[in-house]
Parts: structure tokens; C-alpha cells; sequence
């Protein structure tokens, strides 16, 4: 059984930013495998972008304790593994690692008595350096460096002590063997009070757009991937960062560090991993040829998927024969389905709710996800391989690989064939882990957006709004640019709180004006060349439709759903958009398919699913209910595509 550390510290902890790597490199030294906990408030919501800084607390910090499942997955992770855990005395994890056996190695947060307990156990030298690193804010910017500097450890083997501690811990740490210092990027108060030099690298005027990437180019040699994103993240995920060779890059857009480390990219295996800052990540990373696999600052664990049993083969959904689709023809019904979107890392705490909305709806689906959602998700897909009579939804669910296939980009800005390449090894990388073939795929941006006049008004949900672009502020810029303080902007503000018509007005949202242009014909055809049978579009939303058809390939349009604005696809709302839906399509009098896509981590996180899972319920049992008519047939995706084959079959007739 493979032997793994597990250090376990909290938010309040600033030396896990240097011990965690410090334990980092002398587990990869010794050969063990490495993985870190750190307990944080967690909302348990969708955190969509932006600056984690000025979201409300705990929402950017991932799923709940109970609703993610943090001690079962802490539970399994020590049954896969002969783990030694060391670290924070009041964990929440302690009562997990203990049933299954764990090493208890040390229980104290002191950098001193872990270092002392984990090279023991490790049984490697000493390191000679000790770097120290400053966690404080630095600079104009107030930028965090101490957690980018983990490829020092990496590199080099090292100590490592943060800058909040005493003259007698520094003098501690030391005693065990590290004896030559290394100052990195410390304030020039905090090296006087551990009575250091505070060497010769300073923040100053630097951004993390400016310094992140200058960092990274140090560590070009050692890398081998990126890890994109805020302090608390890349801190949380330097298991994966270690263990893939992920160099940390970060910004405010994070565009401007994408384009200021253009050579590392160059280099890069995909996916890129972290967390987008805003949409526009993704059409800077097609660019490039990569995908962005999403991640929060906790659970999965990265060392969790490497030895895992297989799960059970998923039973392949149940389809009728071409004779039932020939008859649904002739009587001109409409075939229904959902796609559930869940494709990220960060978005697997979605799928216990999913499983069992459709479970208890009884209705039949697709989800939509990448490889390694796939991967670290295999112990959920034991629920969904077992037969309805069990609890289960084998037969119901189909599953579809979505964009690059390990990730999500603008698939219309790939170079080459880089999509087809990237697909074709994901599709045969899922079908191995499902053990069935995976015939369906999902696009972020399979059509070049086009943009319209802006629009003054809008729907949010049942509401009307006048849209405004909130003035003083630009989305480029690293900080906030200051707004005269009563200019007539800010004089009718006031006047519209005062009365309370706050609720007429909304902020333009990022794509409201802009709508999916006509299908990329080299998009579908890489994606027929990957291998699979059929596939969605963006383009020609709202009527059932074959978009573009090769041989057997077909690329469908879909037709439920909004263009809400924040993301550049449309999603289902509410269970009404489903029934506006689906009274146009039975006024046509025709044979076609009503399909809409969910944006699951909207609904299903493990905070979100409080708020609105009667809605998803209700959305479910609409599509297992035949709609409100009951004229609706419901079917998984690959049936419409057989479905959309026949019909446009018929038509050429």
C-alpha cells in the first residue's frame, strides 16, 4: 500500500505556507505521496469568479463538511493509503483517519515539532536552507506571496518557516539542521523582527499579474503544467500542484498573467487547473490549446484517485428500437431530456444531489462532465450504476463528455486540431473508467459569439430591469478606480435607494449582448474525428434542428432555456422555461426534441441544493412527467440524436 503524509492545518495557520511545502518536498523525496486539509468556513456555494477577497465570507472556500463529504473522503483516502497524519490537534478529520487506521505522526501545528515528527517518520535529511516567507500583504497591490513560492521547496530542498513566527522558533527550526537562511520576498518590519536580512527581492509596485509570472519563469525547467489562481487556492491545492509539477500563476483579470507568461503556457500540459477569475479565462486559455479544470480550496483529495478500486461498470441506458422512434414520428411527438451540467473537479459535490433528484423523479438524463471529474468522482458512480429498483438510476442516465474533453476553453479558439487531439484521448480515458462507450458531447463555445446592439432592458427571472454598466469601475484595472464622490450618476443612485426602486435596475452582465453566431463548421468536425456520434451546439438555439450532419454525425441545437449573461451559454431558470418550451414546440405540430442545459453548481452544491432543490426537483419530475401536457416522451440524449437522425432521414425523402 502506498505510504502518504497528510498535513492538517486551518486558515488561521500562516505557516502552513511554508510547511506545507517544506512536508511537500521531503515526502516526494522519500517517495511518499502528500496530501493537506485545511479547515476554512465554507458557504458551500458556487463562487463564479472575481475576487475571492471581496466575496462574502466562506462562499469562495467550497462544499460544506457534511454535504461535501469531507470525512468520508478523508475516511477513503486513508483506506487507500497507509497515511501519516500530522498537524492541526483539532481537525474535524482526526475521527475518520483514526477508524481507518491511520498513523497519527504529530499533533501540533509548531513547525518545530512537525518537522521533528515528519522527518523521522520520513526518514530523509535535514534540508541545510530555510527559507523564510512572508504571508502579509505587500505593496500597492497587497499582494500574498508566501503560497507561490512553493517551487522553491520543490526545486531545492528546503525548510520552510513563515514570517509571523518568533526569533526562538526561527532559532528552533534552524537547530534541527537547517542552518543557511533564505529570505524570500519578506517586509522589510518583519525580517527586522526576526532579526534577518530581508534579502533582495521585494513586492513594491509588483501585481500578481507582474510577479507570478516572473516567479513562474525561475521554475520553467521544474514545471510542467499551471496552476492558475488566488492565494488561498493555490495553498490549498499544492498536492496537485506537486505532484503534477504545476507552476502558480494569478492575476486581477488573471488574463493579464496568461498573457504576461505566454512562454510557460507554450510548454504546458493541459489541463490548466484552478479557478477562472472571469469567463474570459477560457477564450484566453483556447488560445493556447488548454482546457481549465475548476477547483475549489478543499476536497477531493488529489492523492485519492490514483489507487482506486474501479467502480462498477454503469449499465448502458435503456433505449427503445428504431421501430418505437419511427412511431414517436408519425405521431409527432416531442422527445424531452436534460442536460446536467456537473463537469469539474470543484463540482463533484453536486452529484449526490443530482443522483437523487433523479432517482426520486425517475427521470432520465444526461450528465455532462470531463476526465478528471471522472476520476476523482468514480466512488459516486457506484450510485448511479445501480438499477432503478435498487435506488439507482442504471439505464437513466447517460453520460457526455463536455469542451476539451479534461477541461472547459473556447473550443472555437484552438489551434489546429489541438480540440480533436485532446478530445479523442479524454473520450477513450472516460470510456475505460465507465466502461461504455460515450457517444455525446457538450461545448462550451462551439460558435463565435456576435455582438448586438446593448440592450437597455432585461428579464431576472420574473422581473423587468433598465441595465446600467456600473461607472468608475474597469474589469482590467488591479484595483477599483475611484468615483467622484457626488457626481449626477451618484446623486440619482442615492434618489433610486431612497425610494426603493433599486429592484427596476440591474448591472449589465458580461455576455448580455452578445449571442452565439453560426456553427464552427472545424469545431463539429474534430468533434466527429475524436469519435463521438452526435453533439450539441450554441447556435440556432430554439427550434429543433440537425445544425450541421456528417455521415452519421449530427450536431443538435438546443431548445429550452436563457441566455442569462454571465456565462456564454444558455441555461434552464426555472421549471417555466421548460413549459414556454414546451407549448412551441406542440403548437408546431411536429416531431422534435425539447432539451435545455442545467448549470448543476448553481443548484446542486451542498449549500445550494438548500436553496433550490424543489426547483431542480420540479424540473425533473416536469421532463419524467411528459411536461405538463404528458405528451413529452422522455428519453436520454443519444435517443434524440438516433430521433434527429430519422426525422432529418425523413425529410430528405
Amino acid at each position: 500500500m502506498r505510504r502518504l503524509l497528510l498535513y492538517l492545518s486551518h486558515d488561521a495557520d500562516p505557516q502552513r505556507y511554508a510547511v506545507g511545502p517544506a512536508l511537500a518536498a521531503a515526502a516526494e523525496r522519500a517517495g511518499w505521496a502528500f496530501d493537506c486539509y485545511y479547515a476554512t468556513l465554507r458557504r458551500g456555494r458556487h463562487f463564479g469568479g472575481g475576487d475571492p477577497d471581496a466575496a462574502e465570507p466562506g462562499v469562495p472556500n467550497g462544499s460544506l463538511v457534511a454535504g461535501g463529504r469531507h470525512l468520508e473522503q478523508a475516511f477513503r483516502l486513508a483506506s487507500l493509503n497507509s497515511v501519516v497524519a500530522l498537524g492541526d490537534p483539532d481537525s474535524i478529520l482526526w475521527p475518520a483517519l483514526e477508524a481507518a487506521g491511520s498513523e497519527v505522526g504529530a499533533t501540533t501545528l509548531v513547525p518545530a515539532e512537525l518537522y521533528t515528527a515528519a522527518f523521522e517518520r520520513l526518514q530523509v535529511r535535514v534540508p541545510e536552507t530555510l527559507v523564510v516567507v512572508d504571508a502579509a500583504p505587500q505593496g500597492r497591490h497587497r499582494v500574498i506571496v508566501a503560497p507561490f513560492l512553493y517551487p522553491e521547496f520543490l526545486t531545492h530542498a528546503a525548510l520552510g518557516l513563515e514570517a509571523s513566527a518568533d526569533r526562538a522558533m526561527l532559532e528552533r527550526v534552524s537547530t534541527l539542521g537547517a542552518t543557511e537562511l533564505a529570505p524570500r520576498y519578506l517586509s522589510p518590519e518583519r525580517a527586522s523582527a526576526l532579526g534577518i536580512a530581508a534579502g533582495d527581492a521585494a513586492v513594491a509596485d509588483e501585481s500578481y499579474a507582474t510577479l507570478t509570472p516572473a516567479l513562474a519563469r525561475r521554475h520553467e525547467s521544474w514545471g510542467q503544467g499551471i496552476l492558475l489562481g488566488g492565494p488561498e487556492l493555490v495553498a490549498a491545492q499544492l498536492p496537485k500542484a506537486a505532484r503534477l509539477r504545476l507552476l502558480p500563476l494569478y492575476g486581477k483579470p488573471q488574463t493579464e498573467a496568461i498573457r504576461a507568461a505566454a512562454r510557460s503556457f507554450e510548454h504546458a500540459a493541459g489541463p490548466v487547473y484552478g479557478r477562472q477569475y472571469d469567463d474570459r479565462d477560457f477564450f484566453e486559455l483556447g488560445s493556447h490549446g488548454l482546457g481549465f479544470q475548476l477547483l475549489d480550496p478543499g476536497p477531493p483529495f488529489d492523492a485519492a484517485p490514483a489507487d482506486s478500486p474501479a467502480a462498477r461498470p454503469l449499465l448502458p441506458p435503456d433505449e427503445p428500437d428504431d421501430d418505437q422512434l419511427r412511431s414517436w414520428a408519425d405521431e409527432r411527438r416531442v422527445l424531452v431530456s436534460l442536460l446536467l451540467w456537473s463537469g469539474m473537479v470543484r463540482e463533484l459535490d453536486c452529484l449526490t444531489g443530482l443522483i437523487d433528484v433523479l432517482a426520486s423523479s425517475e427521470a432520465r438524463a444526461g450528465l455532462v462532465v470531463t476526465t478528471p471529474a471522472l476520476e476523482h468522482g468514480r466512488p459516486l458512480f457506484d450510485p448511479i450504476s445501480a438499477r432503478p429498483a435498487e435506488g439507482g438510476l442504471g439505464g437513466r442516465l447517460e453520460i457526455l463528455l463536455a469542451s476539451a474533453g479534461d477541461g472547459v476553453c473556447a473550443e472555437t479558439l484552438m489551434p489546429g486540431d489541438t480540440l480533436a487531439t485532446t478530445l479523442r484521448r479524454a473520450r477513450e480515458r472516460a470510456e475505460t473508467l465507465l466502461g461504455l462507450p460515450v457517444r455525446g458531447w457538450w461545448p462550451l463555445m462551439d460558435a463565435p459569439l456576435t455582438s448586438g446592439a446593448s440592450r437597455r432592458f432585461a428579464r431576472r427571472g420574473r422581473r423587468p430591469v433598465l441595465l446600467f454598466t456600473p461607472r468608475g469601475h474597469s474589469v482590467a484595472a488591479e484595483v477599483p478606480v475611484r468615483r467622484p464622490s457626488r457626481d449626477l450618476r451618484t446623486v440619482a443612485r442615492s434618489a433610486v435607494h431612497a425610494t426603493r426602486l433599486e429592484g427596476l435596475f440591474d448591472e449589465r452582465r458580461p455576455f448580455e449582448s452578445e449571442r452565439p453566431g453560426p456553427l464552427a463548421v472545424s469545431v463539429a468536425q474534430q468533434v466527429r474525428d475524436s469519435g463521438f456520434e452526435y453533439m450539441w451546439t450554441k447556435a440556432g438555439f430554439g427550434e429543433p434542428d440537425v445544425a450541421h450532419r456528417d455521415g452519421d454525425f449530427v450536431a443538435l441545437t438546443l431548445t429550452a432555456g436563457r441566455w442569462e449573461g454571465w456565462s456564454p451559454f444558455y441555461t434552464l431558470t426555472e421549471t417555466r422555461d421548460l413549459g414556454r418550451a414546451e407549448a412551441k414546440l406542440l403548437r408546431r405540430k411536429k416531431p422534435g426534441w425539447l432539451v435545455g442545459t442545467i448549470d448543476a453548481p448553481l443548484w446542486a452544491l451542498s449549500g445550494e441544493i438548500l436553496r433550490h432543490g424543489p426547483e431542480l426537483l420540479s424540473m425533473a419530475q416536469f421532463v419524467a412527467a411528459g411536461g405538463r401536457s404528458g405528451r413529452l416522451v422522455n428519453v436520454t440524449p443519444n435517443v434524440i440524436a438516433r430521433y434527429a437522425r430519422l426525422l432529418a432521414d425523413r425529410d430528405r425523402q
